[in-house]
């Protein structure tokens, strides 16, 4: 794999660095990206999710954190899925692993989830071979009120009780309508339409 290590391409992909860092613990992280996955269920879709399976590739067998399997228009189809509960700026040498594997076991797409935003060159690498890339934050940093002083941020108990805002949330990021640009989309296991949209 060729390493892309110029400044622009470090530098964070603003799209994705909209909202904070979701304050989630890695058990945390796992149960919202086991939920989400599991809430993917297109009609007439049969959809399988599996964690932490070894898919076997045409140079060794890779221990996914997440695969989803499912069947449309009488083709079998696989997603792998990687998720990243990280602190830093996912790189694009992250992005590009995960590629490899998607073409070393012949999976039909692949989707990347993180804690972290990603770096420019991340995003552009992801949307040129049609990878997916989401990033979670807490539901309460996506609400906002309208006020004359400068209020706190609600706790996730007062998104809850007043907005019925969950507790995380997720965006996803795909190629946009123009060259270059990132379409945005929230999704979430009560919502999951976007993810429905792409896989199909």
């Amino acid at each position: 794999m060729e390493a892309n290590t110029s400044h622009q391409d470090e530098a964070i992909a603003r799209p994705t660095a909209h909202y904070p860092r979701a304050d989630m613990t890695p058990a945390q992280f796992e149960q919202f990206v086991v939920e989400l996955l599991q809430s993917i269920h297109p009609a007439g879709v049969d959809l399988q999710v599996a964690l932490h399976e070894m898919v076997h590739g045409m140079d060794g067998d890779y221990d996914m954190d997440a695969t989803v399997r499912y069947e449309l228009l009488g083709m079998d189809f696989l997603v792998l899925v990687e998720a990243k509960h990280h602190t830093h700026p996912i790189k694009r040498e992250l992005v590009q692993v995960l590629h490899h594997k998607l073409t070393s076991v012949g999976a039909h797409k692949a989707l990347m989830v993180s804690t972290a935003p990603y770096q420019k060159g991340a995003l552009v690498f992801a949307q040129a071979h049609g990878i997916a890339l989401m990033t979670v934050t807490e539901g309460r940093y996506t609400f906002e009120t309208k006020s004359t002083d400068t209020a706190p941020v609600m706790t996730r108990q007062e998104a809850r009780d007043r907005f019925g805002v969950p507790p995380f949330v997720a965006h996803l990021y795909t190629p946009g309508q123009n060259a270059g640009s990132t379409r945005v989309q929230l999704v979430t296991p009560e919502e999951p339409a976007p993810l429905h949209e792409w896989l199909r």
